[in-house]
């Protein structure tokens, strides 16, 4: 059987990927969301559940994903380095980091997918690049998005996912 964690974590990663309007006082029956409403979900439900977990922030290159160069080329202004929005949850005394973005079927689109999750190491991240962790608490913003490219790319992102679901 399952532990309680696995199926939690499993149950979230289900959600589809797709960049939508963040409410973080409405994600109850969300159809779809991006790595701020699956991470603040595992963040709650591990919390209900018992576990020390902390919100944190990583900061990864779009490049070193599988998006297509054409979707990347609409970053000309606020390039490809951006926030990503992860947890960490305390097992046995150690600090596992844990991240359902990325939910199943966007394996065959090439992102790095956790299958079979043994509950108690790290998950797969956002990406298999270099990436760099920060605790929200001490996490200063310094990258700077343009609102406007970021529109855009959200939704090039959005029907390109799309094309995995079908």
């Amino acid at each position: 059987m399952k532990p309680k964690i696995v199926k939690i974590f499993e149950k979230i990663q289900k959600i589809p990927y797709g960049v939508c309007k963040f409410d973080k006082d409405n994600l109850d029956n969300i159809k779809e969301g991006d790595c701020r409403h699956k991470s603040e979900l595992l963040y709650r439900a591990f919390k209900k559940e018992g576990f020390e977990t902390k919100k944190i922030k990583v900061i990864f290159d779009w490049k070193d994903t599988p998006v297509p160069k054409n979707l990347l080329e609409i970053l000309k202004v606020s390039g490809t380095i951006w926030e990503h929005d992860s947890i960490e949850v305390k097992i046995k005394d150690k600090w596992i980091k844990v991240d359902c973005t990325w939910n199943q079927e966007l394996q065959k689109l090439g992102f790095p997918i956790t299958k079979n999750w043994d509950g108690q190491s790290d998950t797969l991240q956002i990406t298999n690049g270099k990436l760099s962790f920060f605790n929200i608490d001490n996490y200063k913003k310094n990258i700077k998005i343009v609102k406007e490219e970021a529109l855009a790319f959200a939704d090039a992102l959005n029907k390109w996912f799309s094309s995995a679901r079908k």
